[in-house]
């Protein structure tokens, strides 16, 4: 939560704040062997952040009245009264017909702690299914409590956790009619399990994704890889987040951890990426604008999109040795004559640059 300490009263013991101990805190279920049921559901929209104004009517109402804690209750409660407190009051999802039985196979991404996002990603196994699947749950009580960037404030989990579901249910609902299985896993779902707590249940949510047969592209090295193979990829995963924002969803969180790449052979014809984690998106249709794909014929140019600057987080995968000016010829050269995105004029790339250059 960014704020001015300049601005913000800071309560007069805020630094003594730290996270309470958790007796009745049970260890994380999300391991190999669990079973539980859940049934499908479609959840309201995201609500935090640039989406506050989305809810209205008895949502609206239901976020003023059973959430958002004021702080001297987050600073006085334990993890497992909080989550306690809400369950009697769970979001309000509407409740679809389809009900199934799963069983955790392999653990992705399970752990309890700060350091992390919050969410539990696991493979798992669909009773009467053959392929195995992909759970990424939203469980409040593994969410970190302590701030992140602030330590000494408590974290909203409940609210945190339940906007990461509608948020990434949103980003799949927006984009796997026309990328599901191609450049993003194909969506199987949102879902709802009912997880014991002191002899009372409460309902957690977590979205069912296909379980892509690759490896992340954070745990490749990029200095055993050639100049042409680095670019390949990069050049793979620029072109999706072009991709994915012409149909409405700007990712905003491209990085290596979050590219899934086919195989670690970089240099194979049939390489294909395909990006995850969408809990950081903007979503424009959500936010009053239209996805540029419902009126315009083809996505922005790679060329224009980075030109003066690659991605942030991609840097690794950049040549060296190379600057600005290398940059700007390679973007030229892979895409100057493409048909599958818009022409660029020259005359429009000096004005970008020089934006660039300004900021």
């Amino acid at each position: 939560m960014p704020f001015s300490t300049s601005t913000y009263a800071l309560p007069l013991d805020y630094h003594l704040w730290r996270p309470p101990p958790e007796p009745d805190k049970p260890p994380l279920p999300y391991r190999s062997g669990f079973q539980f049921t859940a049934r499908r559901v479609k959840p309201p929209p995201p609500f935090l952040a640039e989406y506050t104004d989305l809810p209205t009517g008895p949502f609206s109402r239901f976020l003023k009245e059973a959430r958002f804690p004021d702080d001297n209750f987050l600073r006085t409660t334990t993890l497992v009264d909080y989550c306690l407190s809400t369950s009697s009051k769970p979001l309000p999802c509407e409740l679809l017909e389809e009900t199934a039985a799963f069983e955790v196979i392999r653990e992705i991404s399970v752990r309890d702690g700060s350091g992390r996002g919050g969410s539990q990603v696991f493979t798992c196994r669909r009773q009467g299914w053959k392929e195995s699947l992909v759970a990424k749950v939203y469980d409040p009580l593994y969410y970190p409590f302590a701030d992140e960037d602030f330590p000494c404030f408590p974290n909203d989990v409940v609210a945190k956790a339940e906007h990461d579901f509608c948020l990434e249910t949103a980003a799949y609902y927006q984009l796997d009619k026309k990328f599901g299985g191609s450049l993003i896993p194909k969506f199987h779902g949102s879902w709802l399990l009912k997880v014991p707590l002191k002899h009372r249940h409460r309902f957690v949510g977590f979205v069912l994704l296909e379980h892509l047969d690759g490896v992340p592209l954070n745990t490749l090295s990029p200095k055993r890889y050639t100049q042409e193979e680095r670019l390949r990829v990069l050049a793979q995963t620029m072109e999706a987040e072009v991709e994915l924002r012409f149909a409405g969803v700007m990712h905003e969180d491209i990085a290596p951890r979050n590219v899934i790449c086919s195989g670690k052979d970089l240099s194979a014809k049939d390489l294909q990426v395909k990006i995850i984690d969408f809990n950081f998106v903007t979503i424009f249709p959500l936010l009053g604008d239209p996805a540029p794909c419902a009126s315009e014929l083809l996505p922005e140019s790679p060329i224009e999109w980075f030109w003066g600057g690659w991605p942030g987080e991609m840097e690794e995968w950049v040549p060296e040795e190379w600057g600005t000016l290398e940059w700007n010829q390679w973007l030229k050269d892979t895409w100057g004559g493409s048909s599958r995105f818009k022409l660029v004029q020259e005359e429009h790339l000096t004005g970008v640059a020089e934006a660039v250059n300004n900021v």
